[in-house]
């Protein structure tokens, strides 16, 4: 092997080695803007839950319908363990290769968002695993 051959491998290594990280970064910024996002708009609805509470206890409270609060609380709630688990999981394994079905199963240990991984591979055809937790967001 020639001198020209070894410098050449270890710069392909190099950019790969480069290209994957700038990749995890990515990807962990984007669950990063997740969260926030899911977290704003939690604040939110628990405002609105304590303000639709105030006023029922002062007497001043229309007769509507706090179901959509609550849905939104609860579908957020289920965006941002999703988000945190990708998070968790890009962070300590990194960006899963495209095309490639490797699932990971996480156990949460508490509802605290503590969580320990239980890593193993399955093929899954559920396809609400599939999808991407960043479509979840819509901007306001």
């Amino acid at each position: 092997m020639s001198f020209i051959e070894k410098i050449s491998g270890a710069l392909s290594d190099s950019l790969d080695y480069l290209i994957d990280k700038n990749r995890q970064r990515a990807q962990l910024n984007r669950m990063a803007t997740v969260i926030k996002n899911e977290t704003e708009i939690l604040n939110r609805a628990y405002i609105a839950l304590g303000k639709h509470y105030y006023k029922t206890l002062d007497g001043k409270a229309e007769d509507s319908d706090i179901s959509q609060i609550l849905d939104t609380i609860k579908s957020a709630k289920i965006r941002l363990k999703k988000a945190k688990t990708r998070y968790e999981y890009i962070f300590r394994y990194g960006v899963p290769t495209p095309g490639i079905r490797d699932d990971i199963s996480v156990a949460y240990l508490d509802g605290e968002g503590n969580s320990d991984y239980i890593a193993k591979s399955k093929a899954s055809d559920n396809s609400d695993d599939d999808q991407d937790i960043t479509i979840a967001v819509k901007p306001e």
